[in-house]
C-alpha cells in the first residue's frame, strides 16, 4: 500500500524560461494557513460577468499567485448548476507563455453549498489515497481588488501536466459531458454522437475513433475477461470504483468523470473522477446525512438518480471482478477510510479556513448548517458509511456463497 498522499497538490512544473516558483508543498504549508490568490479586474465588468453567469464570456485581468504576478489573465464563470448560486465558481485562463506552476487554466469551485466547504478536497484526497488518479485539490483564500472575495477550492486541470504526475504523459483524455445523462460508455454509434457527449482534453485533433472502438468493443464483447485484460487497467479501474463507493460518489456514472487512454504506454483505459462535489453524505434529496446508497450503485440493477455506467455493469457483473472489487474495498475501510487517516486532515482544513469562514458565510449565505455543525457531519459520515459498508460487503460475500457456479464470458 502506497504512503499517504500529501492532500495539497504537488508542483506543477513550471515552464521553460519561466521564473522561480515555490512549490506546491512551500506556498501551501500547513503554518502558514490557506494559500492566496488574488484577482484584479474592472469590477464593472466583473459585474457583468455575473449577470450572465451561464455564458462564457471572459473579463480582462491580472492574477497574483503569492510573488508572482501574471498579466493578461481572463475570468469567466464556469460549471453548470453552480452557476446559479450566489457564490459562483470561476475558471482563470492565462497566456500559454506565462503558465501558473505549468498550468494555463485554474479551476476555483465555490463550495457553497457544502455546509462543510470540503467535500470536494476531501474526496479527491479519498480517490488518491486509494490508488485511484486524480485531480489535484486544496483550498484557496480569493481576493479580488484588494478585498476577501471567499474560499474556493482549486482543482487542478486534467491535462498534460496531471498525465505526466500519474506516469501517462501521451494519454488521451476524455471529459464525459452532462448532455442527456449518455456519458456512460454506451455504444453511441457515430462518431458525431462522441463528440456530442464527451470532450477531450488532449490529443484534440485524433478525434474520437477510439473512444468510439473501446466502446463498440466493451458492448459486444463475448468474453469480457479478455476484454478487460486486454483493454482496461484493472487495478485502476477497481480502485476508482471503490474510492467512489467509499466516497458515495453517486454523480459520476454517465457524466462528471474522465475516461484516460493511456497512449504511448500500456495501451489501456482507465476512469479518473471529476466534480465530486456530491459526496460524503450529500444527496439529491438535498440532505448532506445519507450513508447507505449501496456499494455497487451505478450498474444496471441499482442505477444512481441519473442512471448507470456501462464499464462499471459489465466489471461488476462478472464474479471473479466482482469479488476483486470487495476485496479492495473491504480492505481501503481498514487502511484509508478511517477516522484515524482523515479526522486529521479535516481538522487541518477546517482550522486553516476558521478565520474566513464566517465572512465568507456572512456574504454568500450557504446551504445546511453551520460550518462547525458541518465538520461535525462529515466525520460522522466517515464512521457511518464504513459501518455500512462493512454489513453490506458481508450480505453480498453470502449471497455469493450460495449462489451456483456457471461459467462467465
Amino acid at each position: 500500500m502506497a504512503s499517504e498522499p500529501d492532500p495539497s497538490p504537488e508542483p506543477r512544473g513550471a515552464a521553460p524560461g519561466a521564473p522561480p516558483t515555490r512549490t506546491r508543498e512551500e506556498a501551501n504549508s500547513v503554518t502558514a494557513g490557506l494559500f492566496e490568490y488574488e484577482l484584479r479586474l474592472d469590477r464593472a465588468a466583473y459585474r457583468r460577468l455575473s449577470d450572465s453567469p451561464f455564458e462564457n464570456e471572459t473579463c480582462p485581468a491580472v492574477f497574483l499567485a503569492g510573488d508572482e504576478r501574471f498579466e493578461g489573465a481572463r475570468v469567466r464563470h464556469r460549471g453548470q448548476w453552480a452557476r446559479s448560486w450566489p457564490k459562483k465558481p470561476l475558471k482563470i485562463l492565462l497566456p500559454k507563455e506565462t503558465p501558473y506552476l505549468g498550468y494555463t487554466a485554474l479551476n476555483l469551485n465555490s463550495a457553497w453549498h457544502d455546509p462543510a466547504l470540503i467535500r470536494e478536497v476531501l474526496a479527491y484526497h479519498v480517490y488518491a489515497a486509494c490508488g485511484a488518479p486524480a485531480p489535484r485539490a486544496r483550498m484557496v483564500r480569493l481576493i479580488i481588488n484588494g478585498q476577501f472575495e471567499g474560499l474556493y477550492v482549486d482543482v487542478e486541470q486534467p491535462k498534460r501536466q496531471f498525465l505526466k504526475r500519474i506516469g501517462a504523459p501521451q494519454a488521451a483524455i476524455y471529459k464525459a459531458l452532462g448532455h442527456s445523462n449518455t456519458s456512460d460508455e454506451r455504444d453511441l454509434g457515430s462518431l458525431d454522437r462522441y463528440a456530442e457527449h464527451y470532450e477531450k482534453e488532449t490529443r484534440e485533433s485524433e478525434g474520437f475513433d477510439e473512444l468510439q472502438k473501446f466502446c463498440h468493443g466493451l458492448a459486444t464483447a463475448s468474453d469480457i475477461t479478455a476484454f478487460f485484460e486486454q483493454n482496461v487497467d484493472v487495478d485502476r479501474l477497481v480502485n476508482y470504483l471503490a474510492a467512489g463507493a467509499l466516497v458515495q460518489n453517486w454523480d459520476c456514472f454517465n457524466k462528471n468523470h474522465h475516461l484516460v487512454h493511456d497512449v504511448g504506454g500500456s495501451g489501456k483505459w482507465f476512469p479518473t473522477p471529476w466534480d465530486v462535489d456530491r459526496t460524503f453524505g450529500d444527496h439529491w434529496s438535498w440532505s448532506f446525512d445519507a450513508f447507505d446508497l449501496p456499494a455497487l450503485l451505478g450498474t444496471q440493477r441499482l442505477p444512481g438518480v441519473t442512471g448507470w455506467n456501462r464499464m462499471a455493469e459489465k466489471f461488476l457483473a462478472h464474479p471473479a471482478y466482482r469479488s476483486r472489487f470487495l476485496d479492495r474495498l473491504e480492505g481501503l475501510i481498514q487502511t484509508e477510510f478511517t477516522p484515524e487517516k482523515l479526522y486529521p486532515i479535516i481538522d487541518r482544513w477546517a482550522a486553516q479556513m476558521a478565520g474566513d469562514v464566517t465572512v465568507d458565510r456572512a456574504r454568500w449565505g450557504g446551504e445546511g448548517s453551520s460550518f462547525n455543525a458541518g465538520i461535525v457531519q462529515l466525520k460522522g459520515y466517515v464512521e457511518r458509511r464504513r459501518t455500512f459498508l462493512r454489513r453490506e460487503i458481508a450480505e453480498l460475500r453470502k449471497r455469493e456463497a450460495g449462489r451456483p457456479r456457471t461459467p462467465s464470458r
